[in-house]
């Protein structure tokens, strides 16, 4: 086979692809070229041929190629301001969001089971988890194909399995979206009360930018089962509340085994147990598993776990858990909301306003994340600074001891 690793840097620049295998394997441009459905796809990656530096030169490439009219979705989606002001740092990250570490053939795959799998993304304003940020991958009932990437967004596979010379192409439907930070994507799924209270117990910076974190969210029910119960106690008592709810490791749904134990940033364990189809953290109910994040994962559970019951256990025979603090008392308003910072209509002051200093767009209950304050090259950069992670600056990371040959 013929890869030209050392003269790869002029090969990108030119866009030249010359370069055929002995099996007369197309290269990775004939493909794209030859797929008259690809040509927005094409075109992006013949304006940033950058992209195609971090490809590695070890087991392959797997591009999930947006279909054109993957792209006339565009502006109906987070990506538009990103896209509408030719924003050239943000569409290099999501194109490197759409290649994955290593081929992955649609065939192979094993029906219900999610993967995740990483990408070549590891700008760290998307990327807080160590080996590049990743994308759900499964197959479901039909042989459809799916992938699930930041905010939930889904994408489903179209044509399958393209070989190339260095990997395989696969056409999606729609363009993946990278995972956002904690609080854009709390409130992307509404789940204000667990946000105010990390902001009213002190440890926002915790949960957002810790790497590496499993965070077992309540819904907003759960919070408003406990009233009192919860929003009484003292930042001290709370911040221990709430980090009983994040681990210190990635754990996506098929980690989460029945019987397994795990240590939570609170120095307790909690325990996952199944009954049936269901899935148990103590005695919350899993409700919406494998929501990422930019530092790790989310799974959304219908109970505020207790650090002083950890022996909670769950009665199947009902939907929703009974709360496991003592004196838990429903109310109809929204715990700790007015915890959250003010970004939108908010009252002149003399002093600064109490907005997060990460670039996050966490607002009120009743504002809007806006599509320009996610995906900016202004709030990556400042939330570069502010997280101090060890992932250095934001930007293209160096190539990947290779990269595969442009045709």
């Amino acid at each position: 086979m013929c890869h030209s690793w050392g003269s790869i840097a002029a090969a990108a620049i030119s866009f030249a692809l010359s370069c055929a295998n002995a099996q007369d394997v197309p290269n990775l441009g004939d493909v794209l070229a030859n797929q008259t459905d690809l040509s927005t796809f094409y075109g992006l990656i013949q304006k940033y041929p950058q992209v195609l530096l971090q490809l590695p030169s070890y087991q392959g490439v797997t591009v999930l190629a947006p279909s054109n009219d993957a792209f006339s979705k565009i502006p109906y989606s987070s990506l538009n301001g990103a896209f509408q002001n030719n924003d050239d740092d943000v569409i290099i990250d999501v194109l490197e969001y759409h290649i994955l570490q290593g081929t992955r053939l649609a065939a192979q795959l094993v029906p219900g089971t999610p993967e995740f799998l990483p990408t070549l993304l590891k700008d760290p304003f998307y990327t807080n988890v160590t080996g590049g940020q990743v994308v759900e991958n499964v197959k479901q009932a039909g042989d459809v194909v799916v992938f699930v990437s930041g905010q939930g967004s889904r994408s489903t596979l179209t044509t399958a399995d393209l070989k190339f010379d260095g990997g395989v192409v696969q056409i999606i439907d729609t363009l993946l979206i990278p995972p956002t930070n904690l609080t854009d994507t709390t409130n992307a799924f509404n789940l204000t009360a667990f946000e105010g209270a990390l902001y009213a117990a002190g440890i926002i910076d915790i949960a957002l930018y810790t790497p590496n974190v499993t965070i077992f969210v309540s819904w907003n029910e759960g919070f408003q089962a406990l009233g009192p119960a919860i929003t009484g106690m003292t930042s001290q008592e709370l911040a221990q509340v709430l980090k009983y709810t994040i681990l210190p490791q990635v754990v996506y749904s098929p980690g989460l085994t029945n019987d397994t134990k795990f240590l939570a940033l609170n120095g307790e364990n909690i325990t996952i147990m199944h009954n049936g189809n269901n899935l148990y953290v103590n005695s919350a109910q899993l409700l919406t598993p494998d929501i990422l994040i930019a530092n790790g994962v989310i799974h959304v559970i219908d109970n505020v776990l207790n650090p002083q019951g950890p022996n909670a256990q769950p009665n199947p025979r009902i939907g929703t858990q009974a709360p496991v603090f003592a004196s838990a008392s429903m109310v109809t308003n929204l715990p700790f909301t007015n915890s959250l910072p003010c970004t939108v209509s908010c009252p002149v002051t003399t002093t600064s306003s109490a907005t997060s200093s990460t670039g996050s767009s966490s607002a009120t209950g009743d504002s809007t994340t806006t599509s320009a304050s996610v995906f900016s090259s202004s709030s990556r950069a400042q939330a570069a600074v502010a997280r101090e992670t060890g992932f250095g600056a934001a930007g293209l990371v160096a190539a990947l001891g290779g990269a595969l040959l442009l045709v």
